[in-house]
């Protein structure tokens, strides 16, 4: 099975403050040790098994003036998540050279590893019967999982019947995804930092149930997938063992837990 990966470089304006104080243009740049969030992602997903290349979406090549330690293709175009990956389905890939599925991570999350992301794409498989068959899946993680490494993270969390959890920042996706359920996915993402507006969509009896915490995560999926996507298992939420997938960098005070975390790592080597 082939993989692409893409890192999101973009800004918002929710960038503002960070990319202040370290004076960098984008959250690319923002240096971890000696070497930039980009760099290390680039040389992380580079070792994942089955990637055959990785992207840097939302810089142009000109504008990196960093020698990278592993290769990437720039693409420059800006956009939401879903209008970049219908772009990669309509300007970059063709028929015969669209991957199977595309992993797409936040370039604010720095400290992901090779082992994380694999173990993230065998827990997708296992969530289908130990193989890649739904369309999206997205990444979460349990809030005992975020706090045993982060406690001072700040995430918010979605309390459930049978799990806490908030979302990650990779997910697993289909590229044909954009073509039958783009505006559904649209709205799930512009809503993934608030899971309540999200699940408003759905029916009456799924909004009682997560008011009073009888919602369980599979129920959630279920949900979705049968009032959103109109078919089973076609997007799913599928909670990663692994937290530095999920801790992104939006505040200055995440940064220094990011930055203190991998001071630690790189003693310990």
């Amino acid at each position: 099975m082939i993989f692409d990966a893409i890192i999101l470089a973009g800004t918002s304006s929710s960038d503002e403050e960070i990319l202040a104080q370290e004076k960098v243009p984008s959250k690319a740049y923002i240096k971890l040790g000696d070497r930039t969030f980009l760099e290390h992602q680039v040389e992380v997903l580079n070792q994942v098994n089955g990637i055959r290349n990785v992207y840097v979406s939302g810089i142009a090549e000109k504008d990196w003036k960093i020698k990278l330690p592993a290769p990437a293709i720039f693409d420059e175009y800006e956009a939401g998540i879903i209008d970049k990956l219908r772009h990669f389905r309509r300007d970059i890939f063709t028929p015969e050279t669209e991957p199977d599925y595309v992993i797409v991570v936040s370039s604010d999350v720095p400290l992901i590893t090779k082992d994380g992301v694999e173990r993230f794409i065998e827990i997708c498989k296992q969530t289908t019967d130990g193989e890649l068959k739904a369309l999206y899946y997205m990444g979460l993680v349990e809030e005992k999982v975020m706090t045993a490494k982060f406690p001072d993270s700040n995430r918010s969390y979605m309390k459930m019947k049978d799990v806490t959890w908030c979302t990650g920042d990779t997910l697993l996706a289909k590229p044909s995804i954009v073509d039958t359920h783009g505006d559904v996915l649209d709205q799930i993402i512009n809503n993934r930092k608030s899971m309540f507006k999200a699940i408003l969509v759905l029916s009456p009896m799924t909004v009682v149930k997560m008011v009073f915490r009888r919602l369980t995560l599979g129920g959630m999926n279920d949900a979705i997938n049968k009032y959103l996507f109109k078919q089973p298992n076609s997007c799913l939420g599928v909670l990663s063992d692994d937290p530095e997938l999920g801790m992104d960098v939006d505040k200055p005070f995440q940064l220094t837990i990011v930055r203190e975390y991998y001071a630690n790592l790189s003693k310990k080597k």
